[in-house]
């Protein structure tokens, strides 16, 4: 029978810059950051045929991102002082974090009525994402795997394919901390219940792949039946977004497919009129050439699949790459 430990708990000053792990971190999420948005302006390039455009546009976009990369630091060194203060609990329970950074809760919350009032998402998003990793909790009936760096006295907990959460330490209690989170996922099974499970990584660019395939036609259907290159794009980035974070944008989707077939009918059985000697009339569909049906076969071979990825999120048979990790946290 084992008996209950008091919960270990803590409060530190995480430095940011200065910290190999944090100063890392930043600079993947960055460079994740450039690679999404290249994906996506790729898809949009290729499908309307402007390639040429694209290195140009590759490079541009690596010094803004590169000049938002040596930004951020100096955030964090002027505005936060190059540190961060959170809480840490450890307890029989699981793991605890809580971000309680007055400045950093202070500017969240900001972003958010900014956005709100500006008219901008991606501000108020921002804001909203920084609010819901202000805590977060790893349970020992989870699965996730911890690696020590003693240096930094830190305990990096991680799943199959991602770091999950950095435990910082002070110099007095690394050790003791390191103990009682070796000994919980061994005594758990946390860690055996990780090697149990594949990394949902593979499957998971492979269907970012599929999904940014079925969408390029969609693109081109620009050049042949006027589609806004706003709709294909919307649902490329609502398709991303099933298949990474929320399966619920499957209600997103499926009404934007619609609108994409309701336009295809309404566009193709439309009149044109042809005058040589006398005047011709033509359905648009009449006038497509070999290239143009294969485009819009593609596009309804893209569209049929998208919907069934749709269909599959919302019944729970596709499950995202995040609510992945949550069934791992134990949550």
């Amino acid at each position: 029978m084992s008996t209950k430990q008091p919960p270990l708990e803590w409060e530190i000053n995480i430095p940011l810059v200065t910290n190999p792990l944090m100063l890392g971190a930043w600079v993947k999420a960055m460079g994740a950051t450039y690679l999404v948005s290249m994906l996506i302006l790729s898809a949009i390039f290729i499908g309307t045929g402007e390639v040429d455009g694209l290195p140009l546009l590759a490079g541009w976009f690596a010094l803004i991102t590169a000049g938002l990369t040596v930004a951020g630091l100096l955030i964090m060194l002027v505005v936060f002082g190059n540190r961060f203060r959170a809480r840490f609990t450890v307890s029989d329970k699981g793991i605890g974090y809580e971000g309680i950074d007055t400045r950093a809760r202070a500017l969240a919350r900001m972003s958010v009525v900014a956005g709100a009032l500006g008219g901008s998402p991606r501000t108020a998003g921002a804001g909203l994402l920084a609010i819901s990793n202000e805590r977060v909790d790893l349970a020992w009936s989870g699965a996730f795997a911890a690696r020590y760096r003693p240096r930094q006295h830190t305990v990096v907990l991680r799943n199959q394919w991602r770091d999950l959460l950095h435990v910082y330490c002070t110099a007095d209690n690394y050790e003791a901390v390191k103990s009682r989170v070796s000994s919980m996922l061994s005594t758990r099974g946390t860690e055996t219940r990780l090697e149990k499970h594949g990394s949902p990584l593979p499957g998971a660019l492979f269907s970012t792949l599929l999904v940014v395939a079925a969408c390029l036609p969609l693109f081109a259907l620009n050049e042949i039946t006027g589609l806004d290159i706003f709709v294909p794009l919307l649902v490329m980035l609502f398709s991303l977004a099933t298949v990474w974070l929320i399966p619920l944008f499957g209600w997103v989707i499926l009404p934007l497919l619609g609108y994409i077939l309701i336009h295809l009918v309404v566009a193709l059985s439309g009149v044109r009129e042809l005058k040589l000697v006398s005047t011709y009339r033509f359905r648009a569909f009449e006038l497509l050439d070999g290239g143009e049906w294969m485009v819009l076969i593609l596009g309804l071979v893209g569209i049929s699949y998208l919907a069934v990825i749709s269909v599959r999120a919302l019944r729970g048979r596709l499950v995202p790459v995040l609510f992945q990790d949550y069934q791992g946290h134990g949550q």
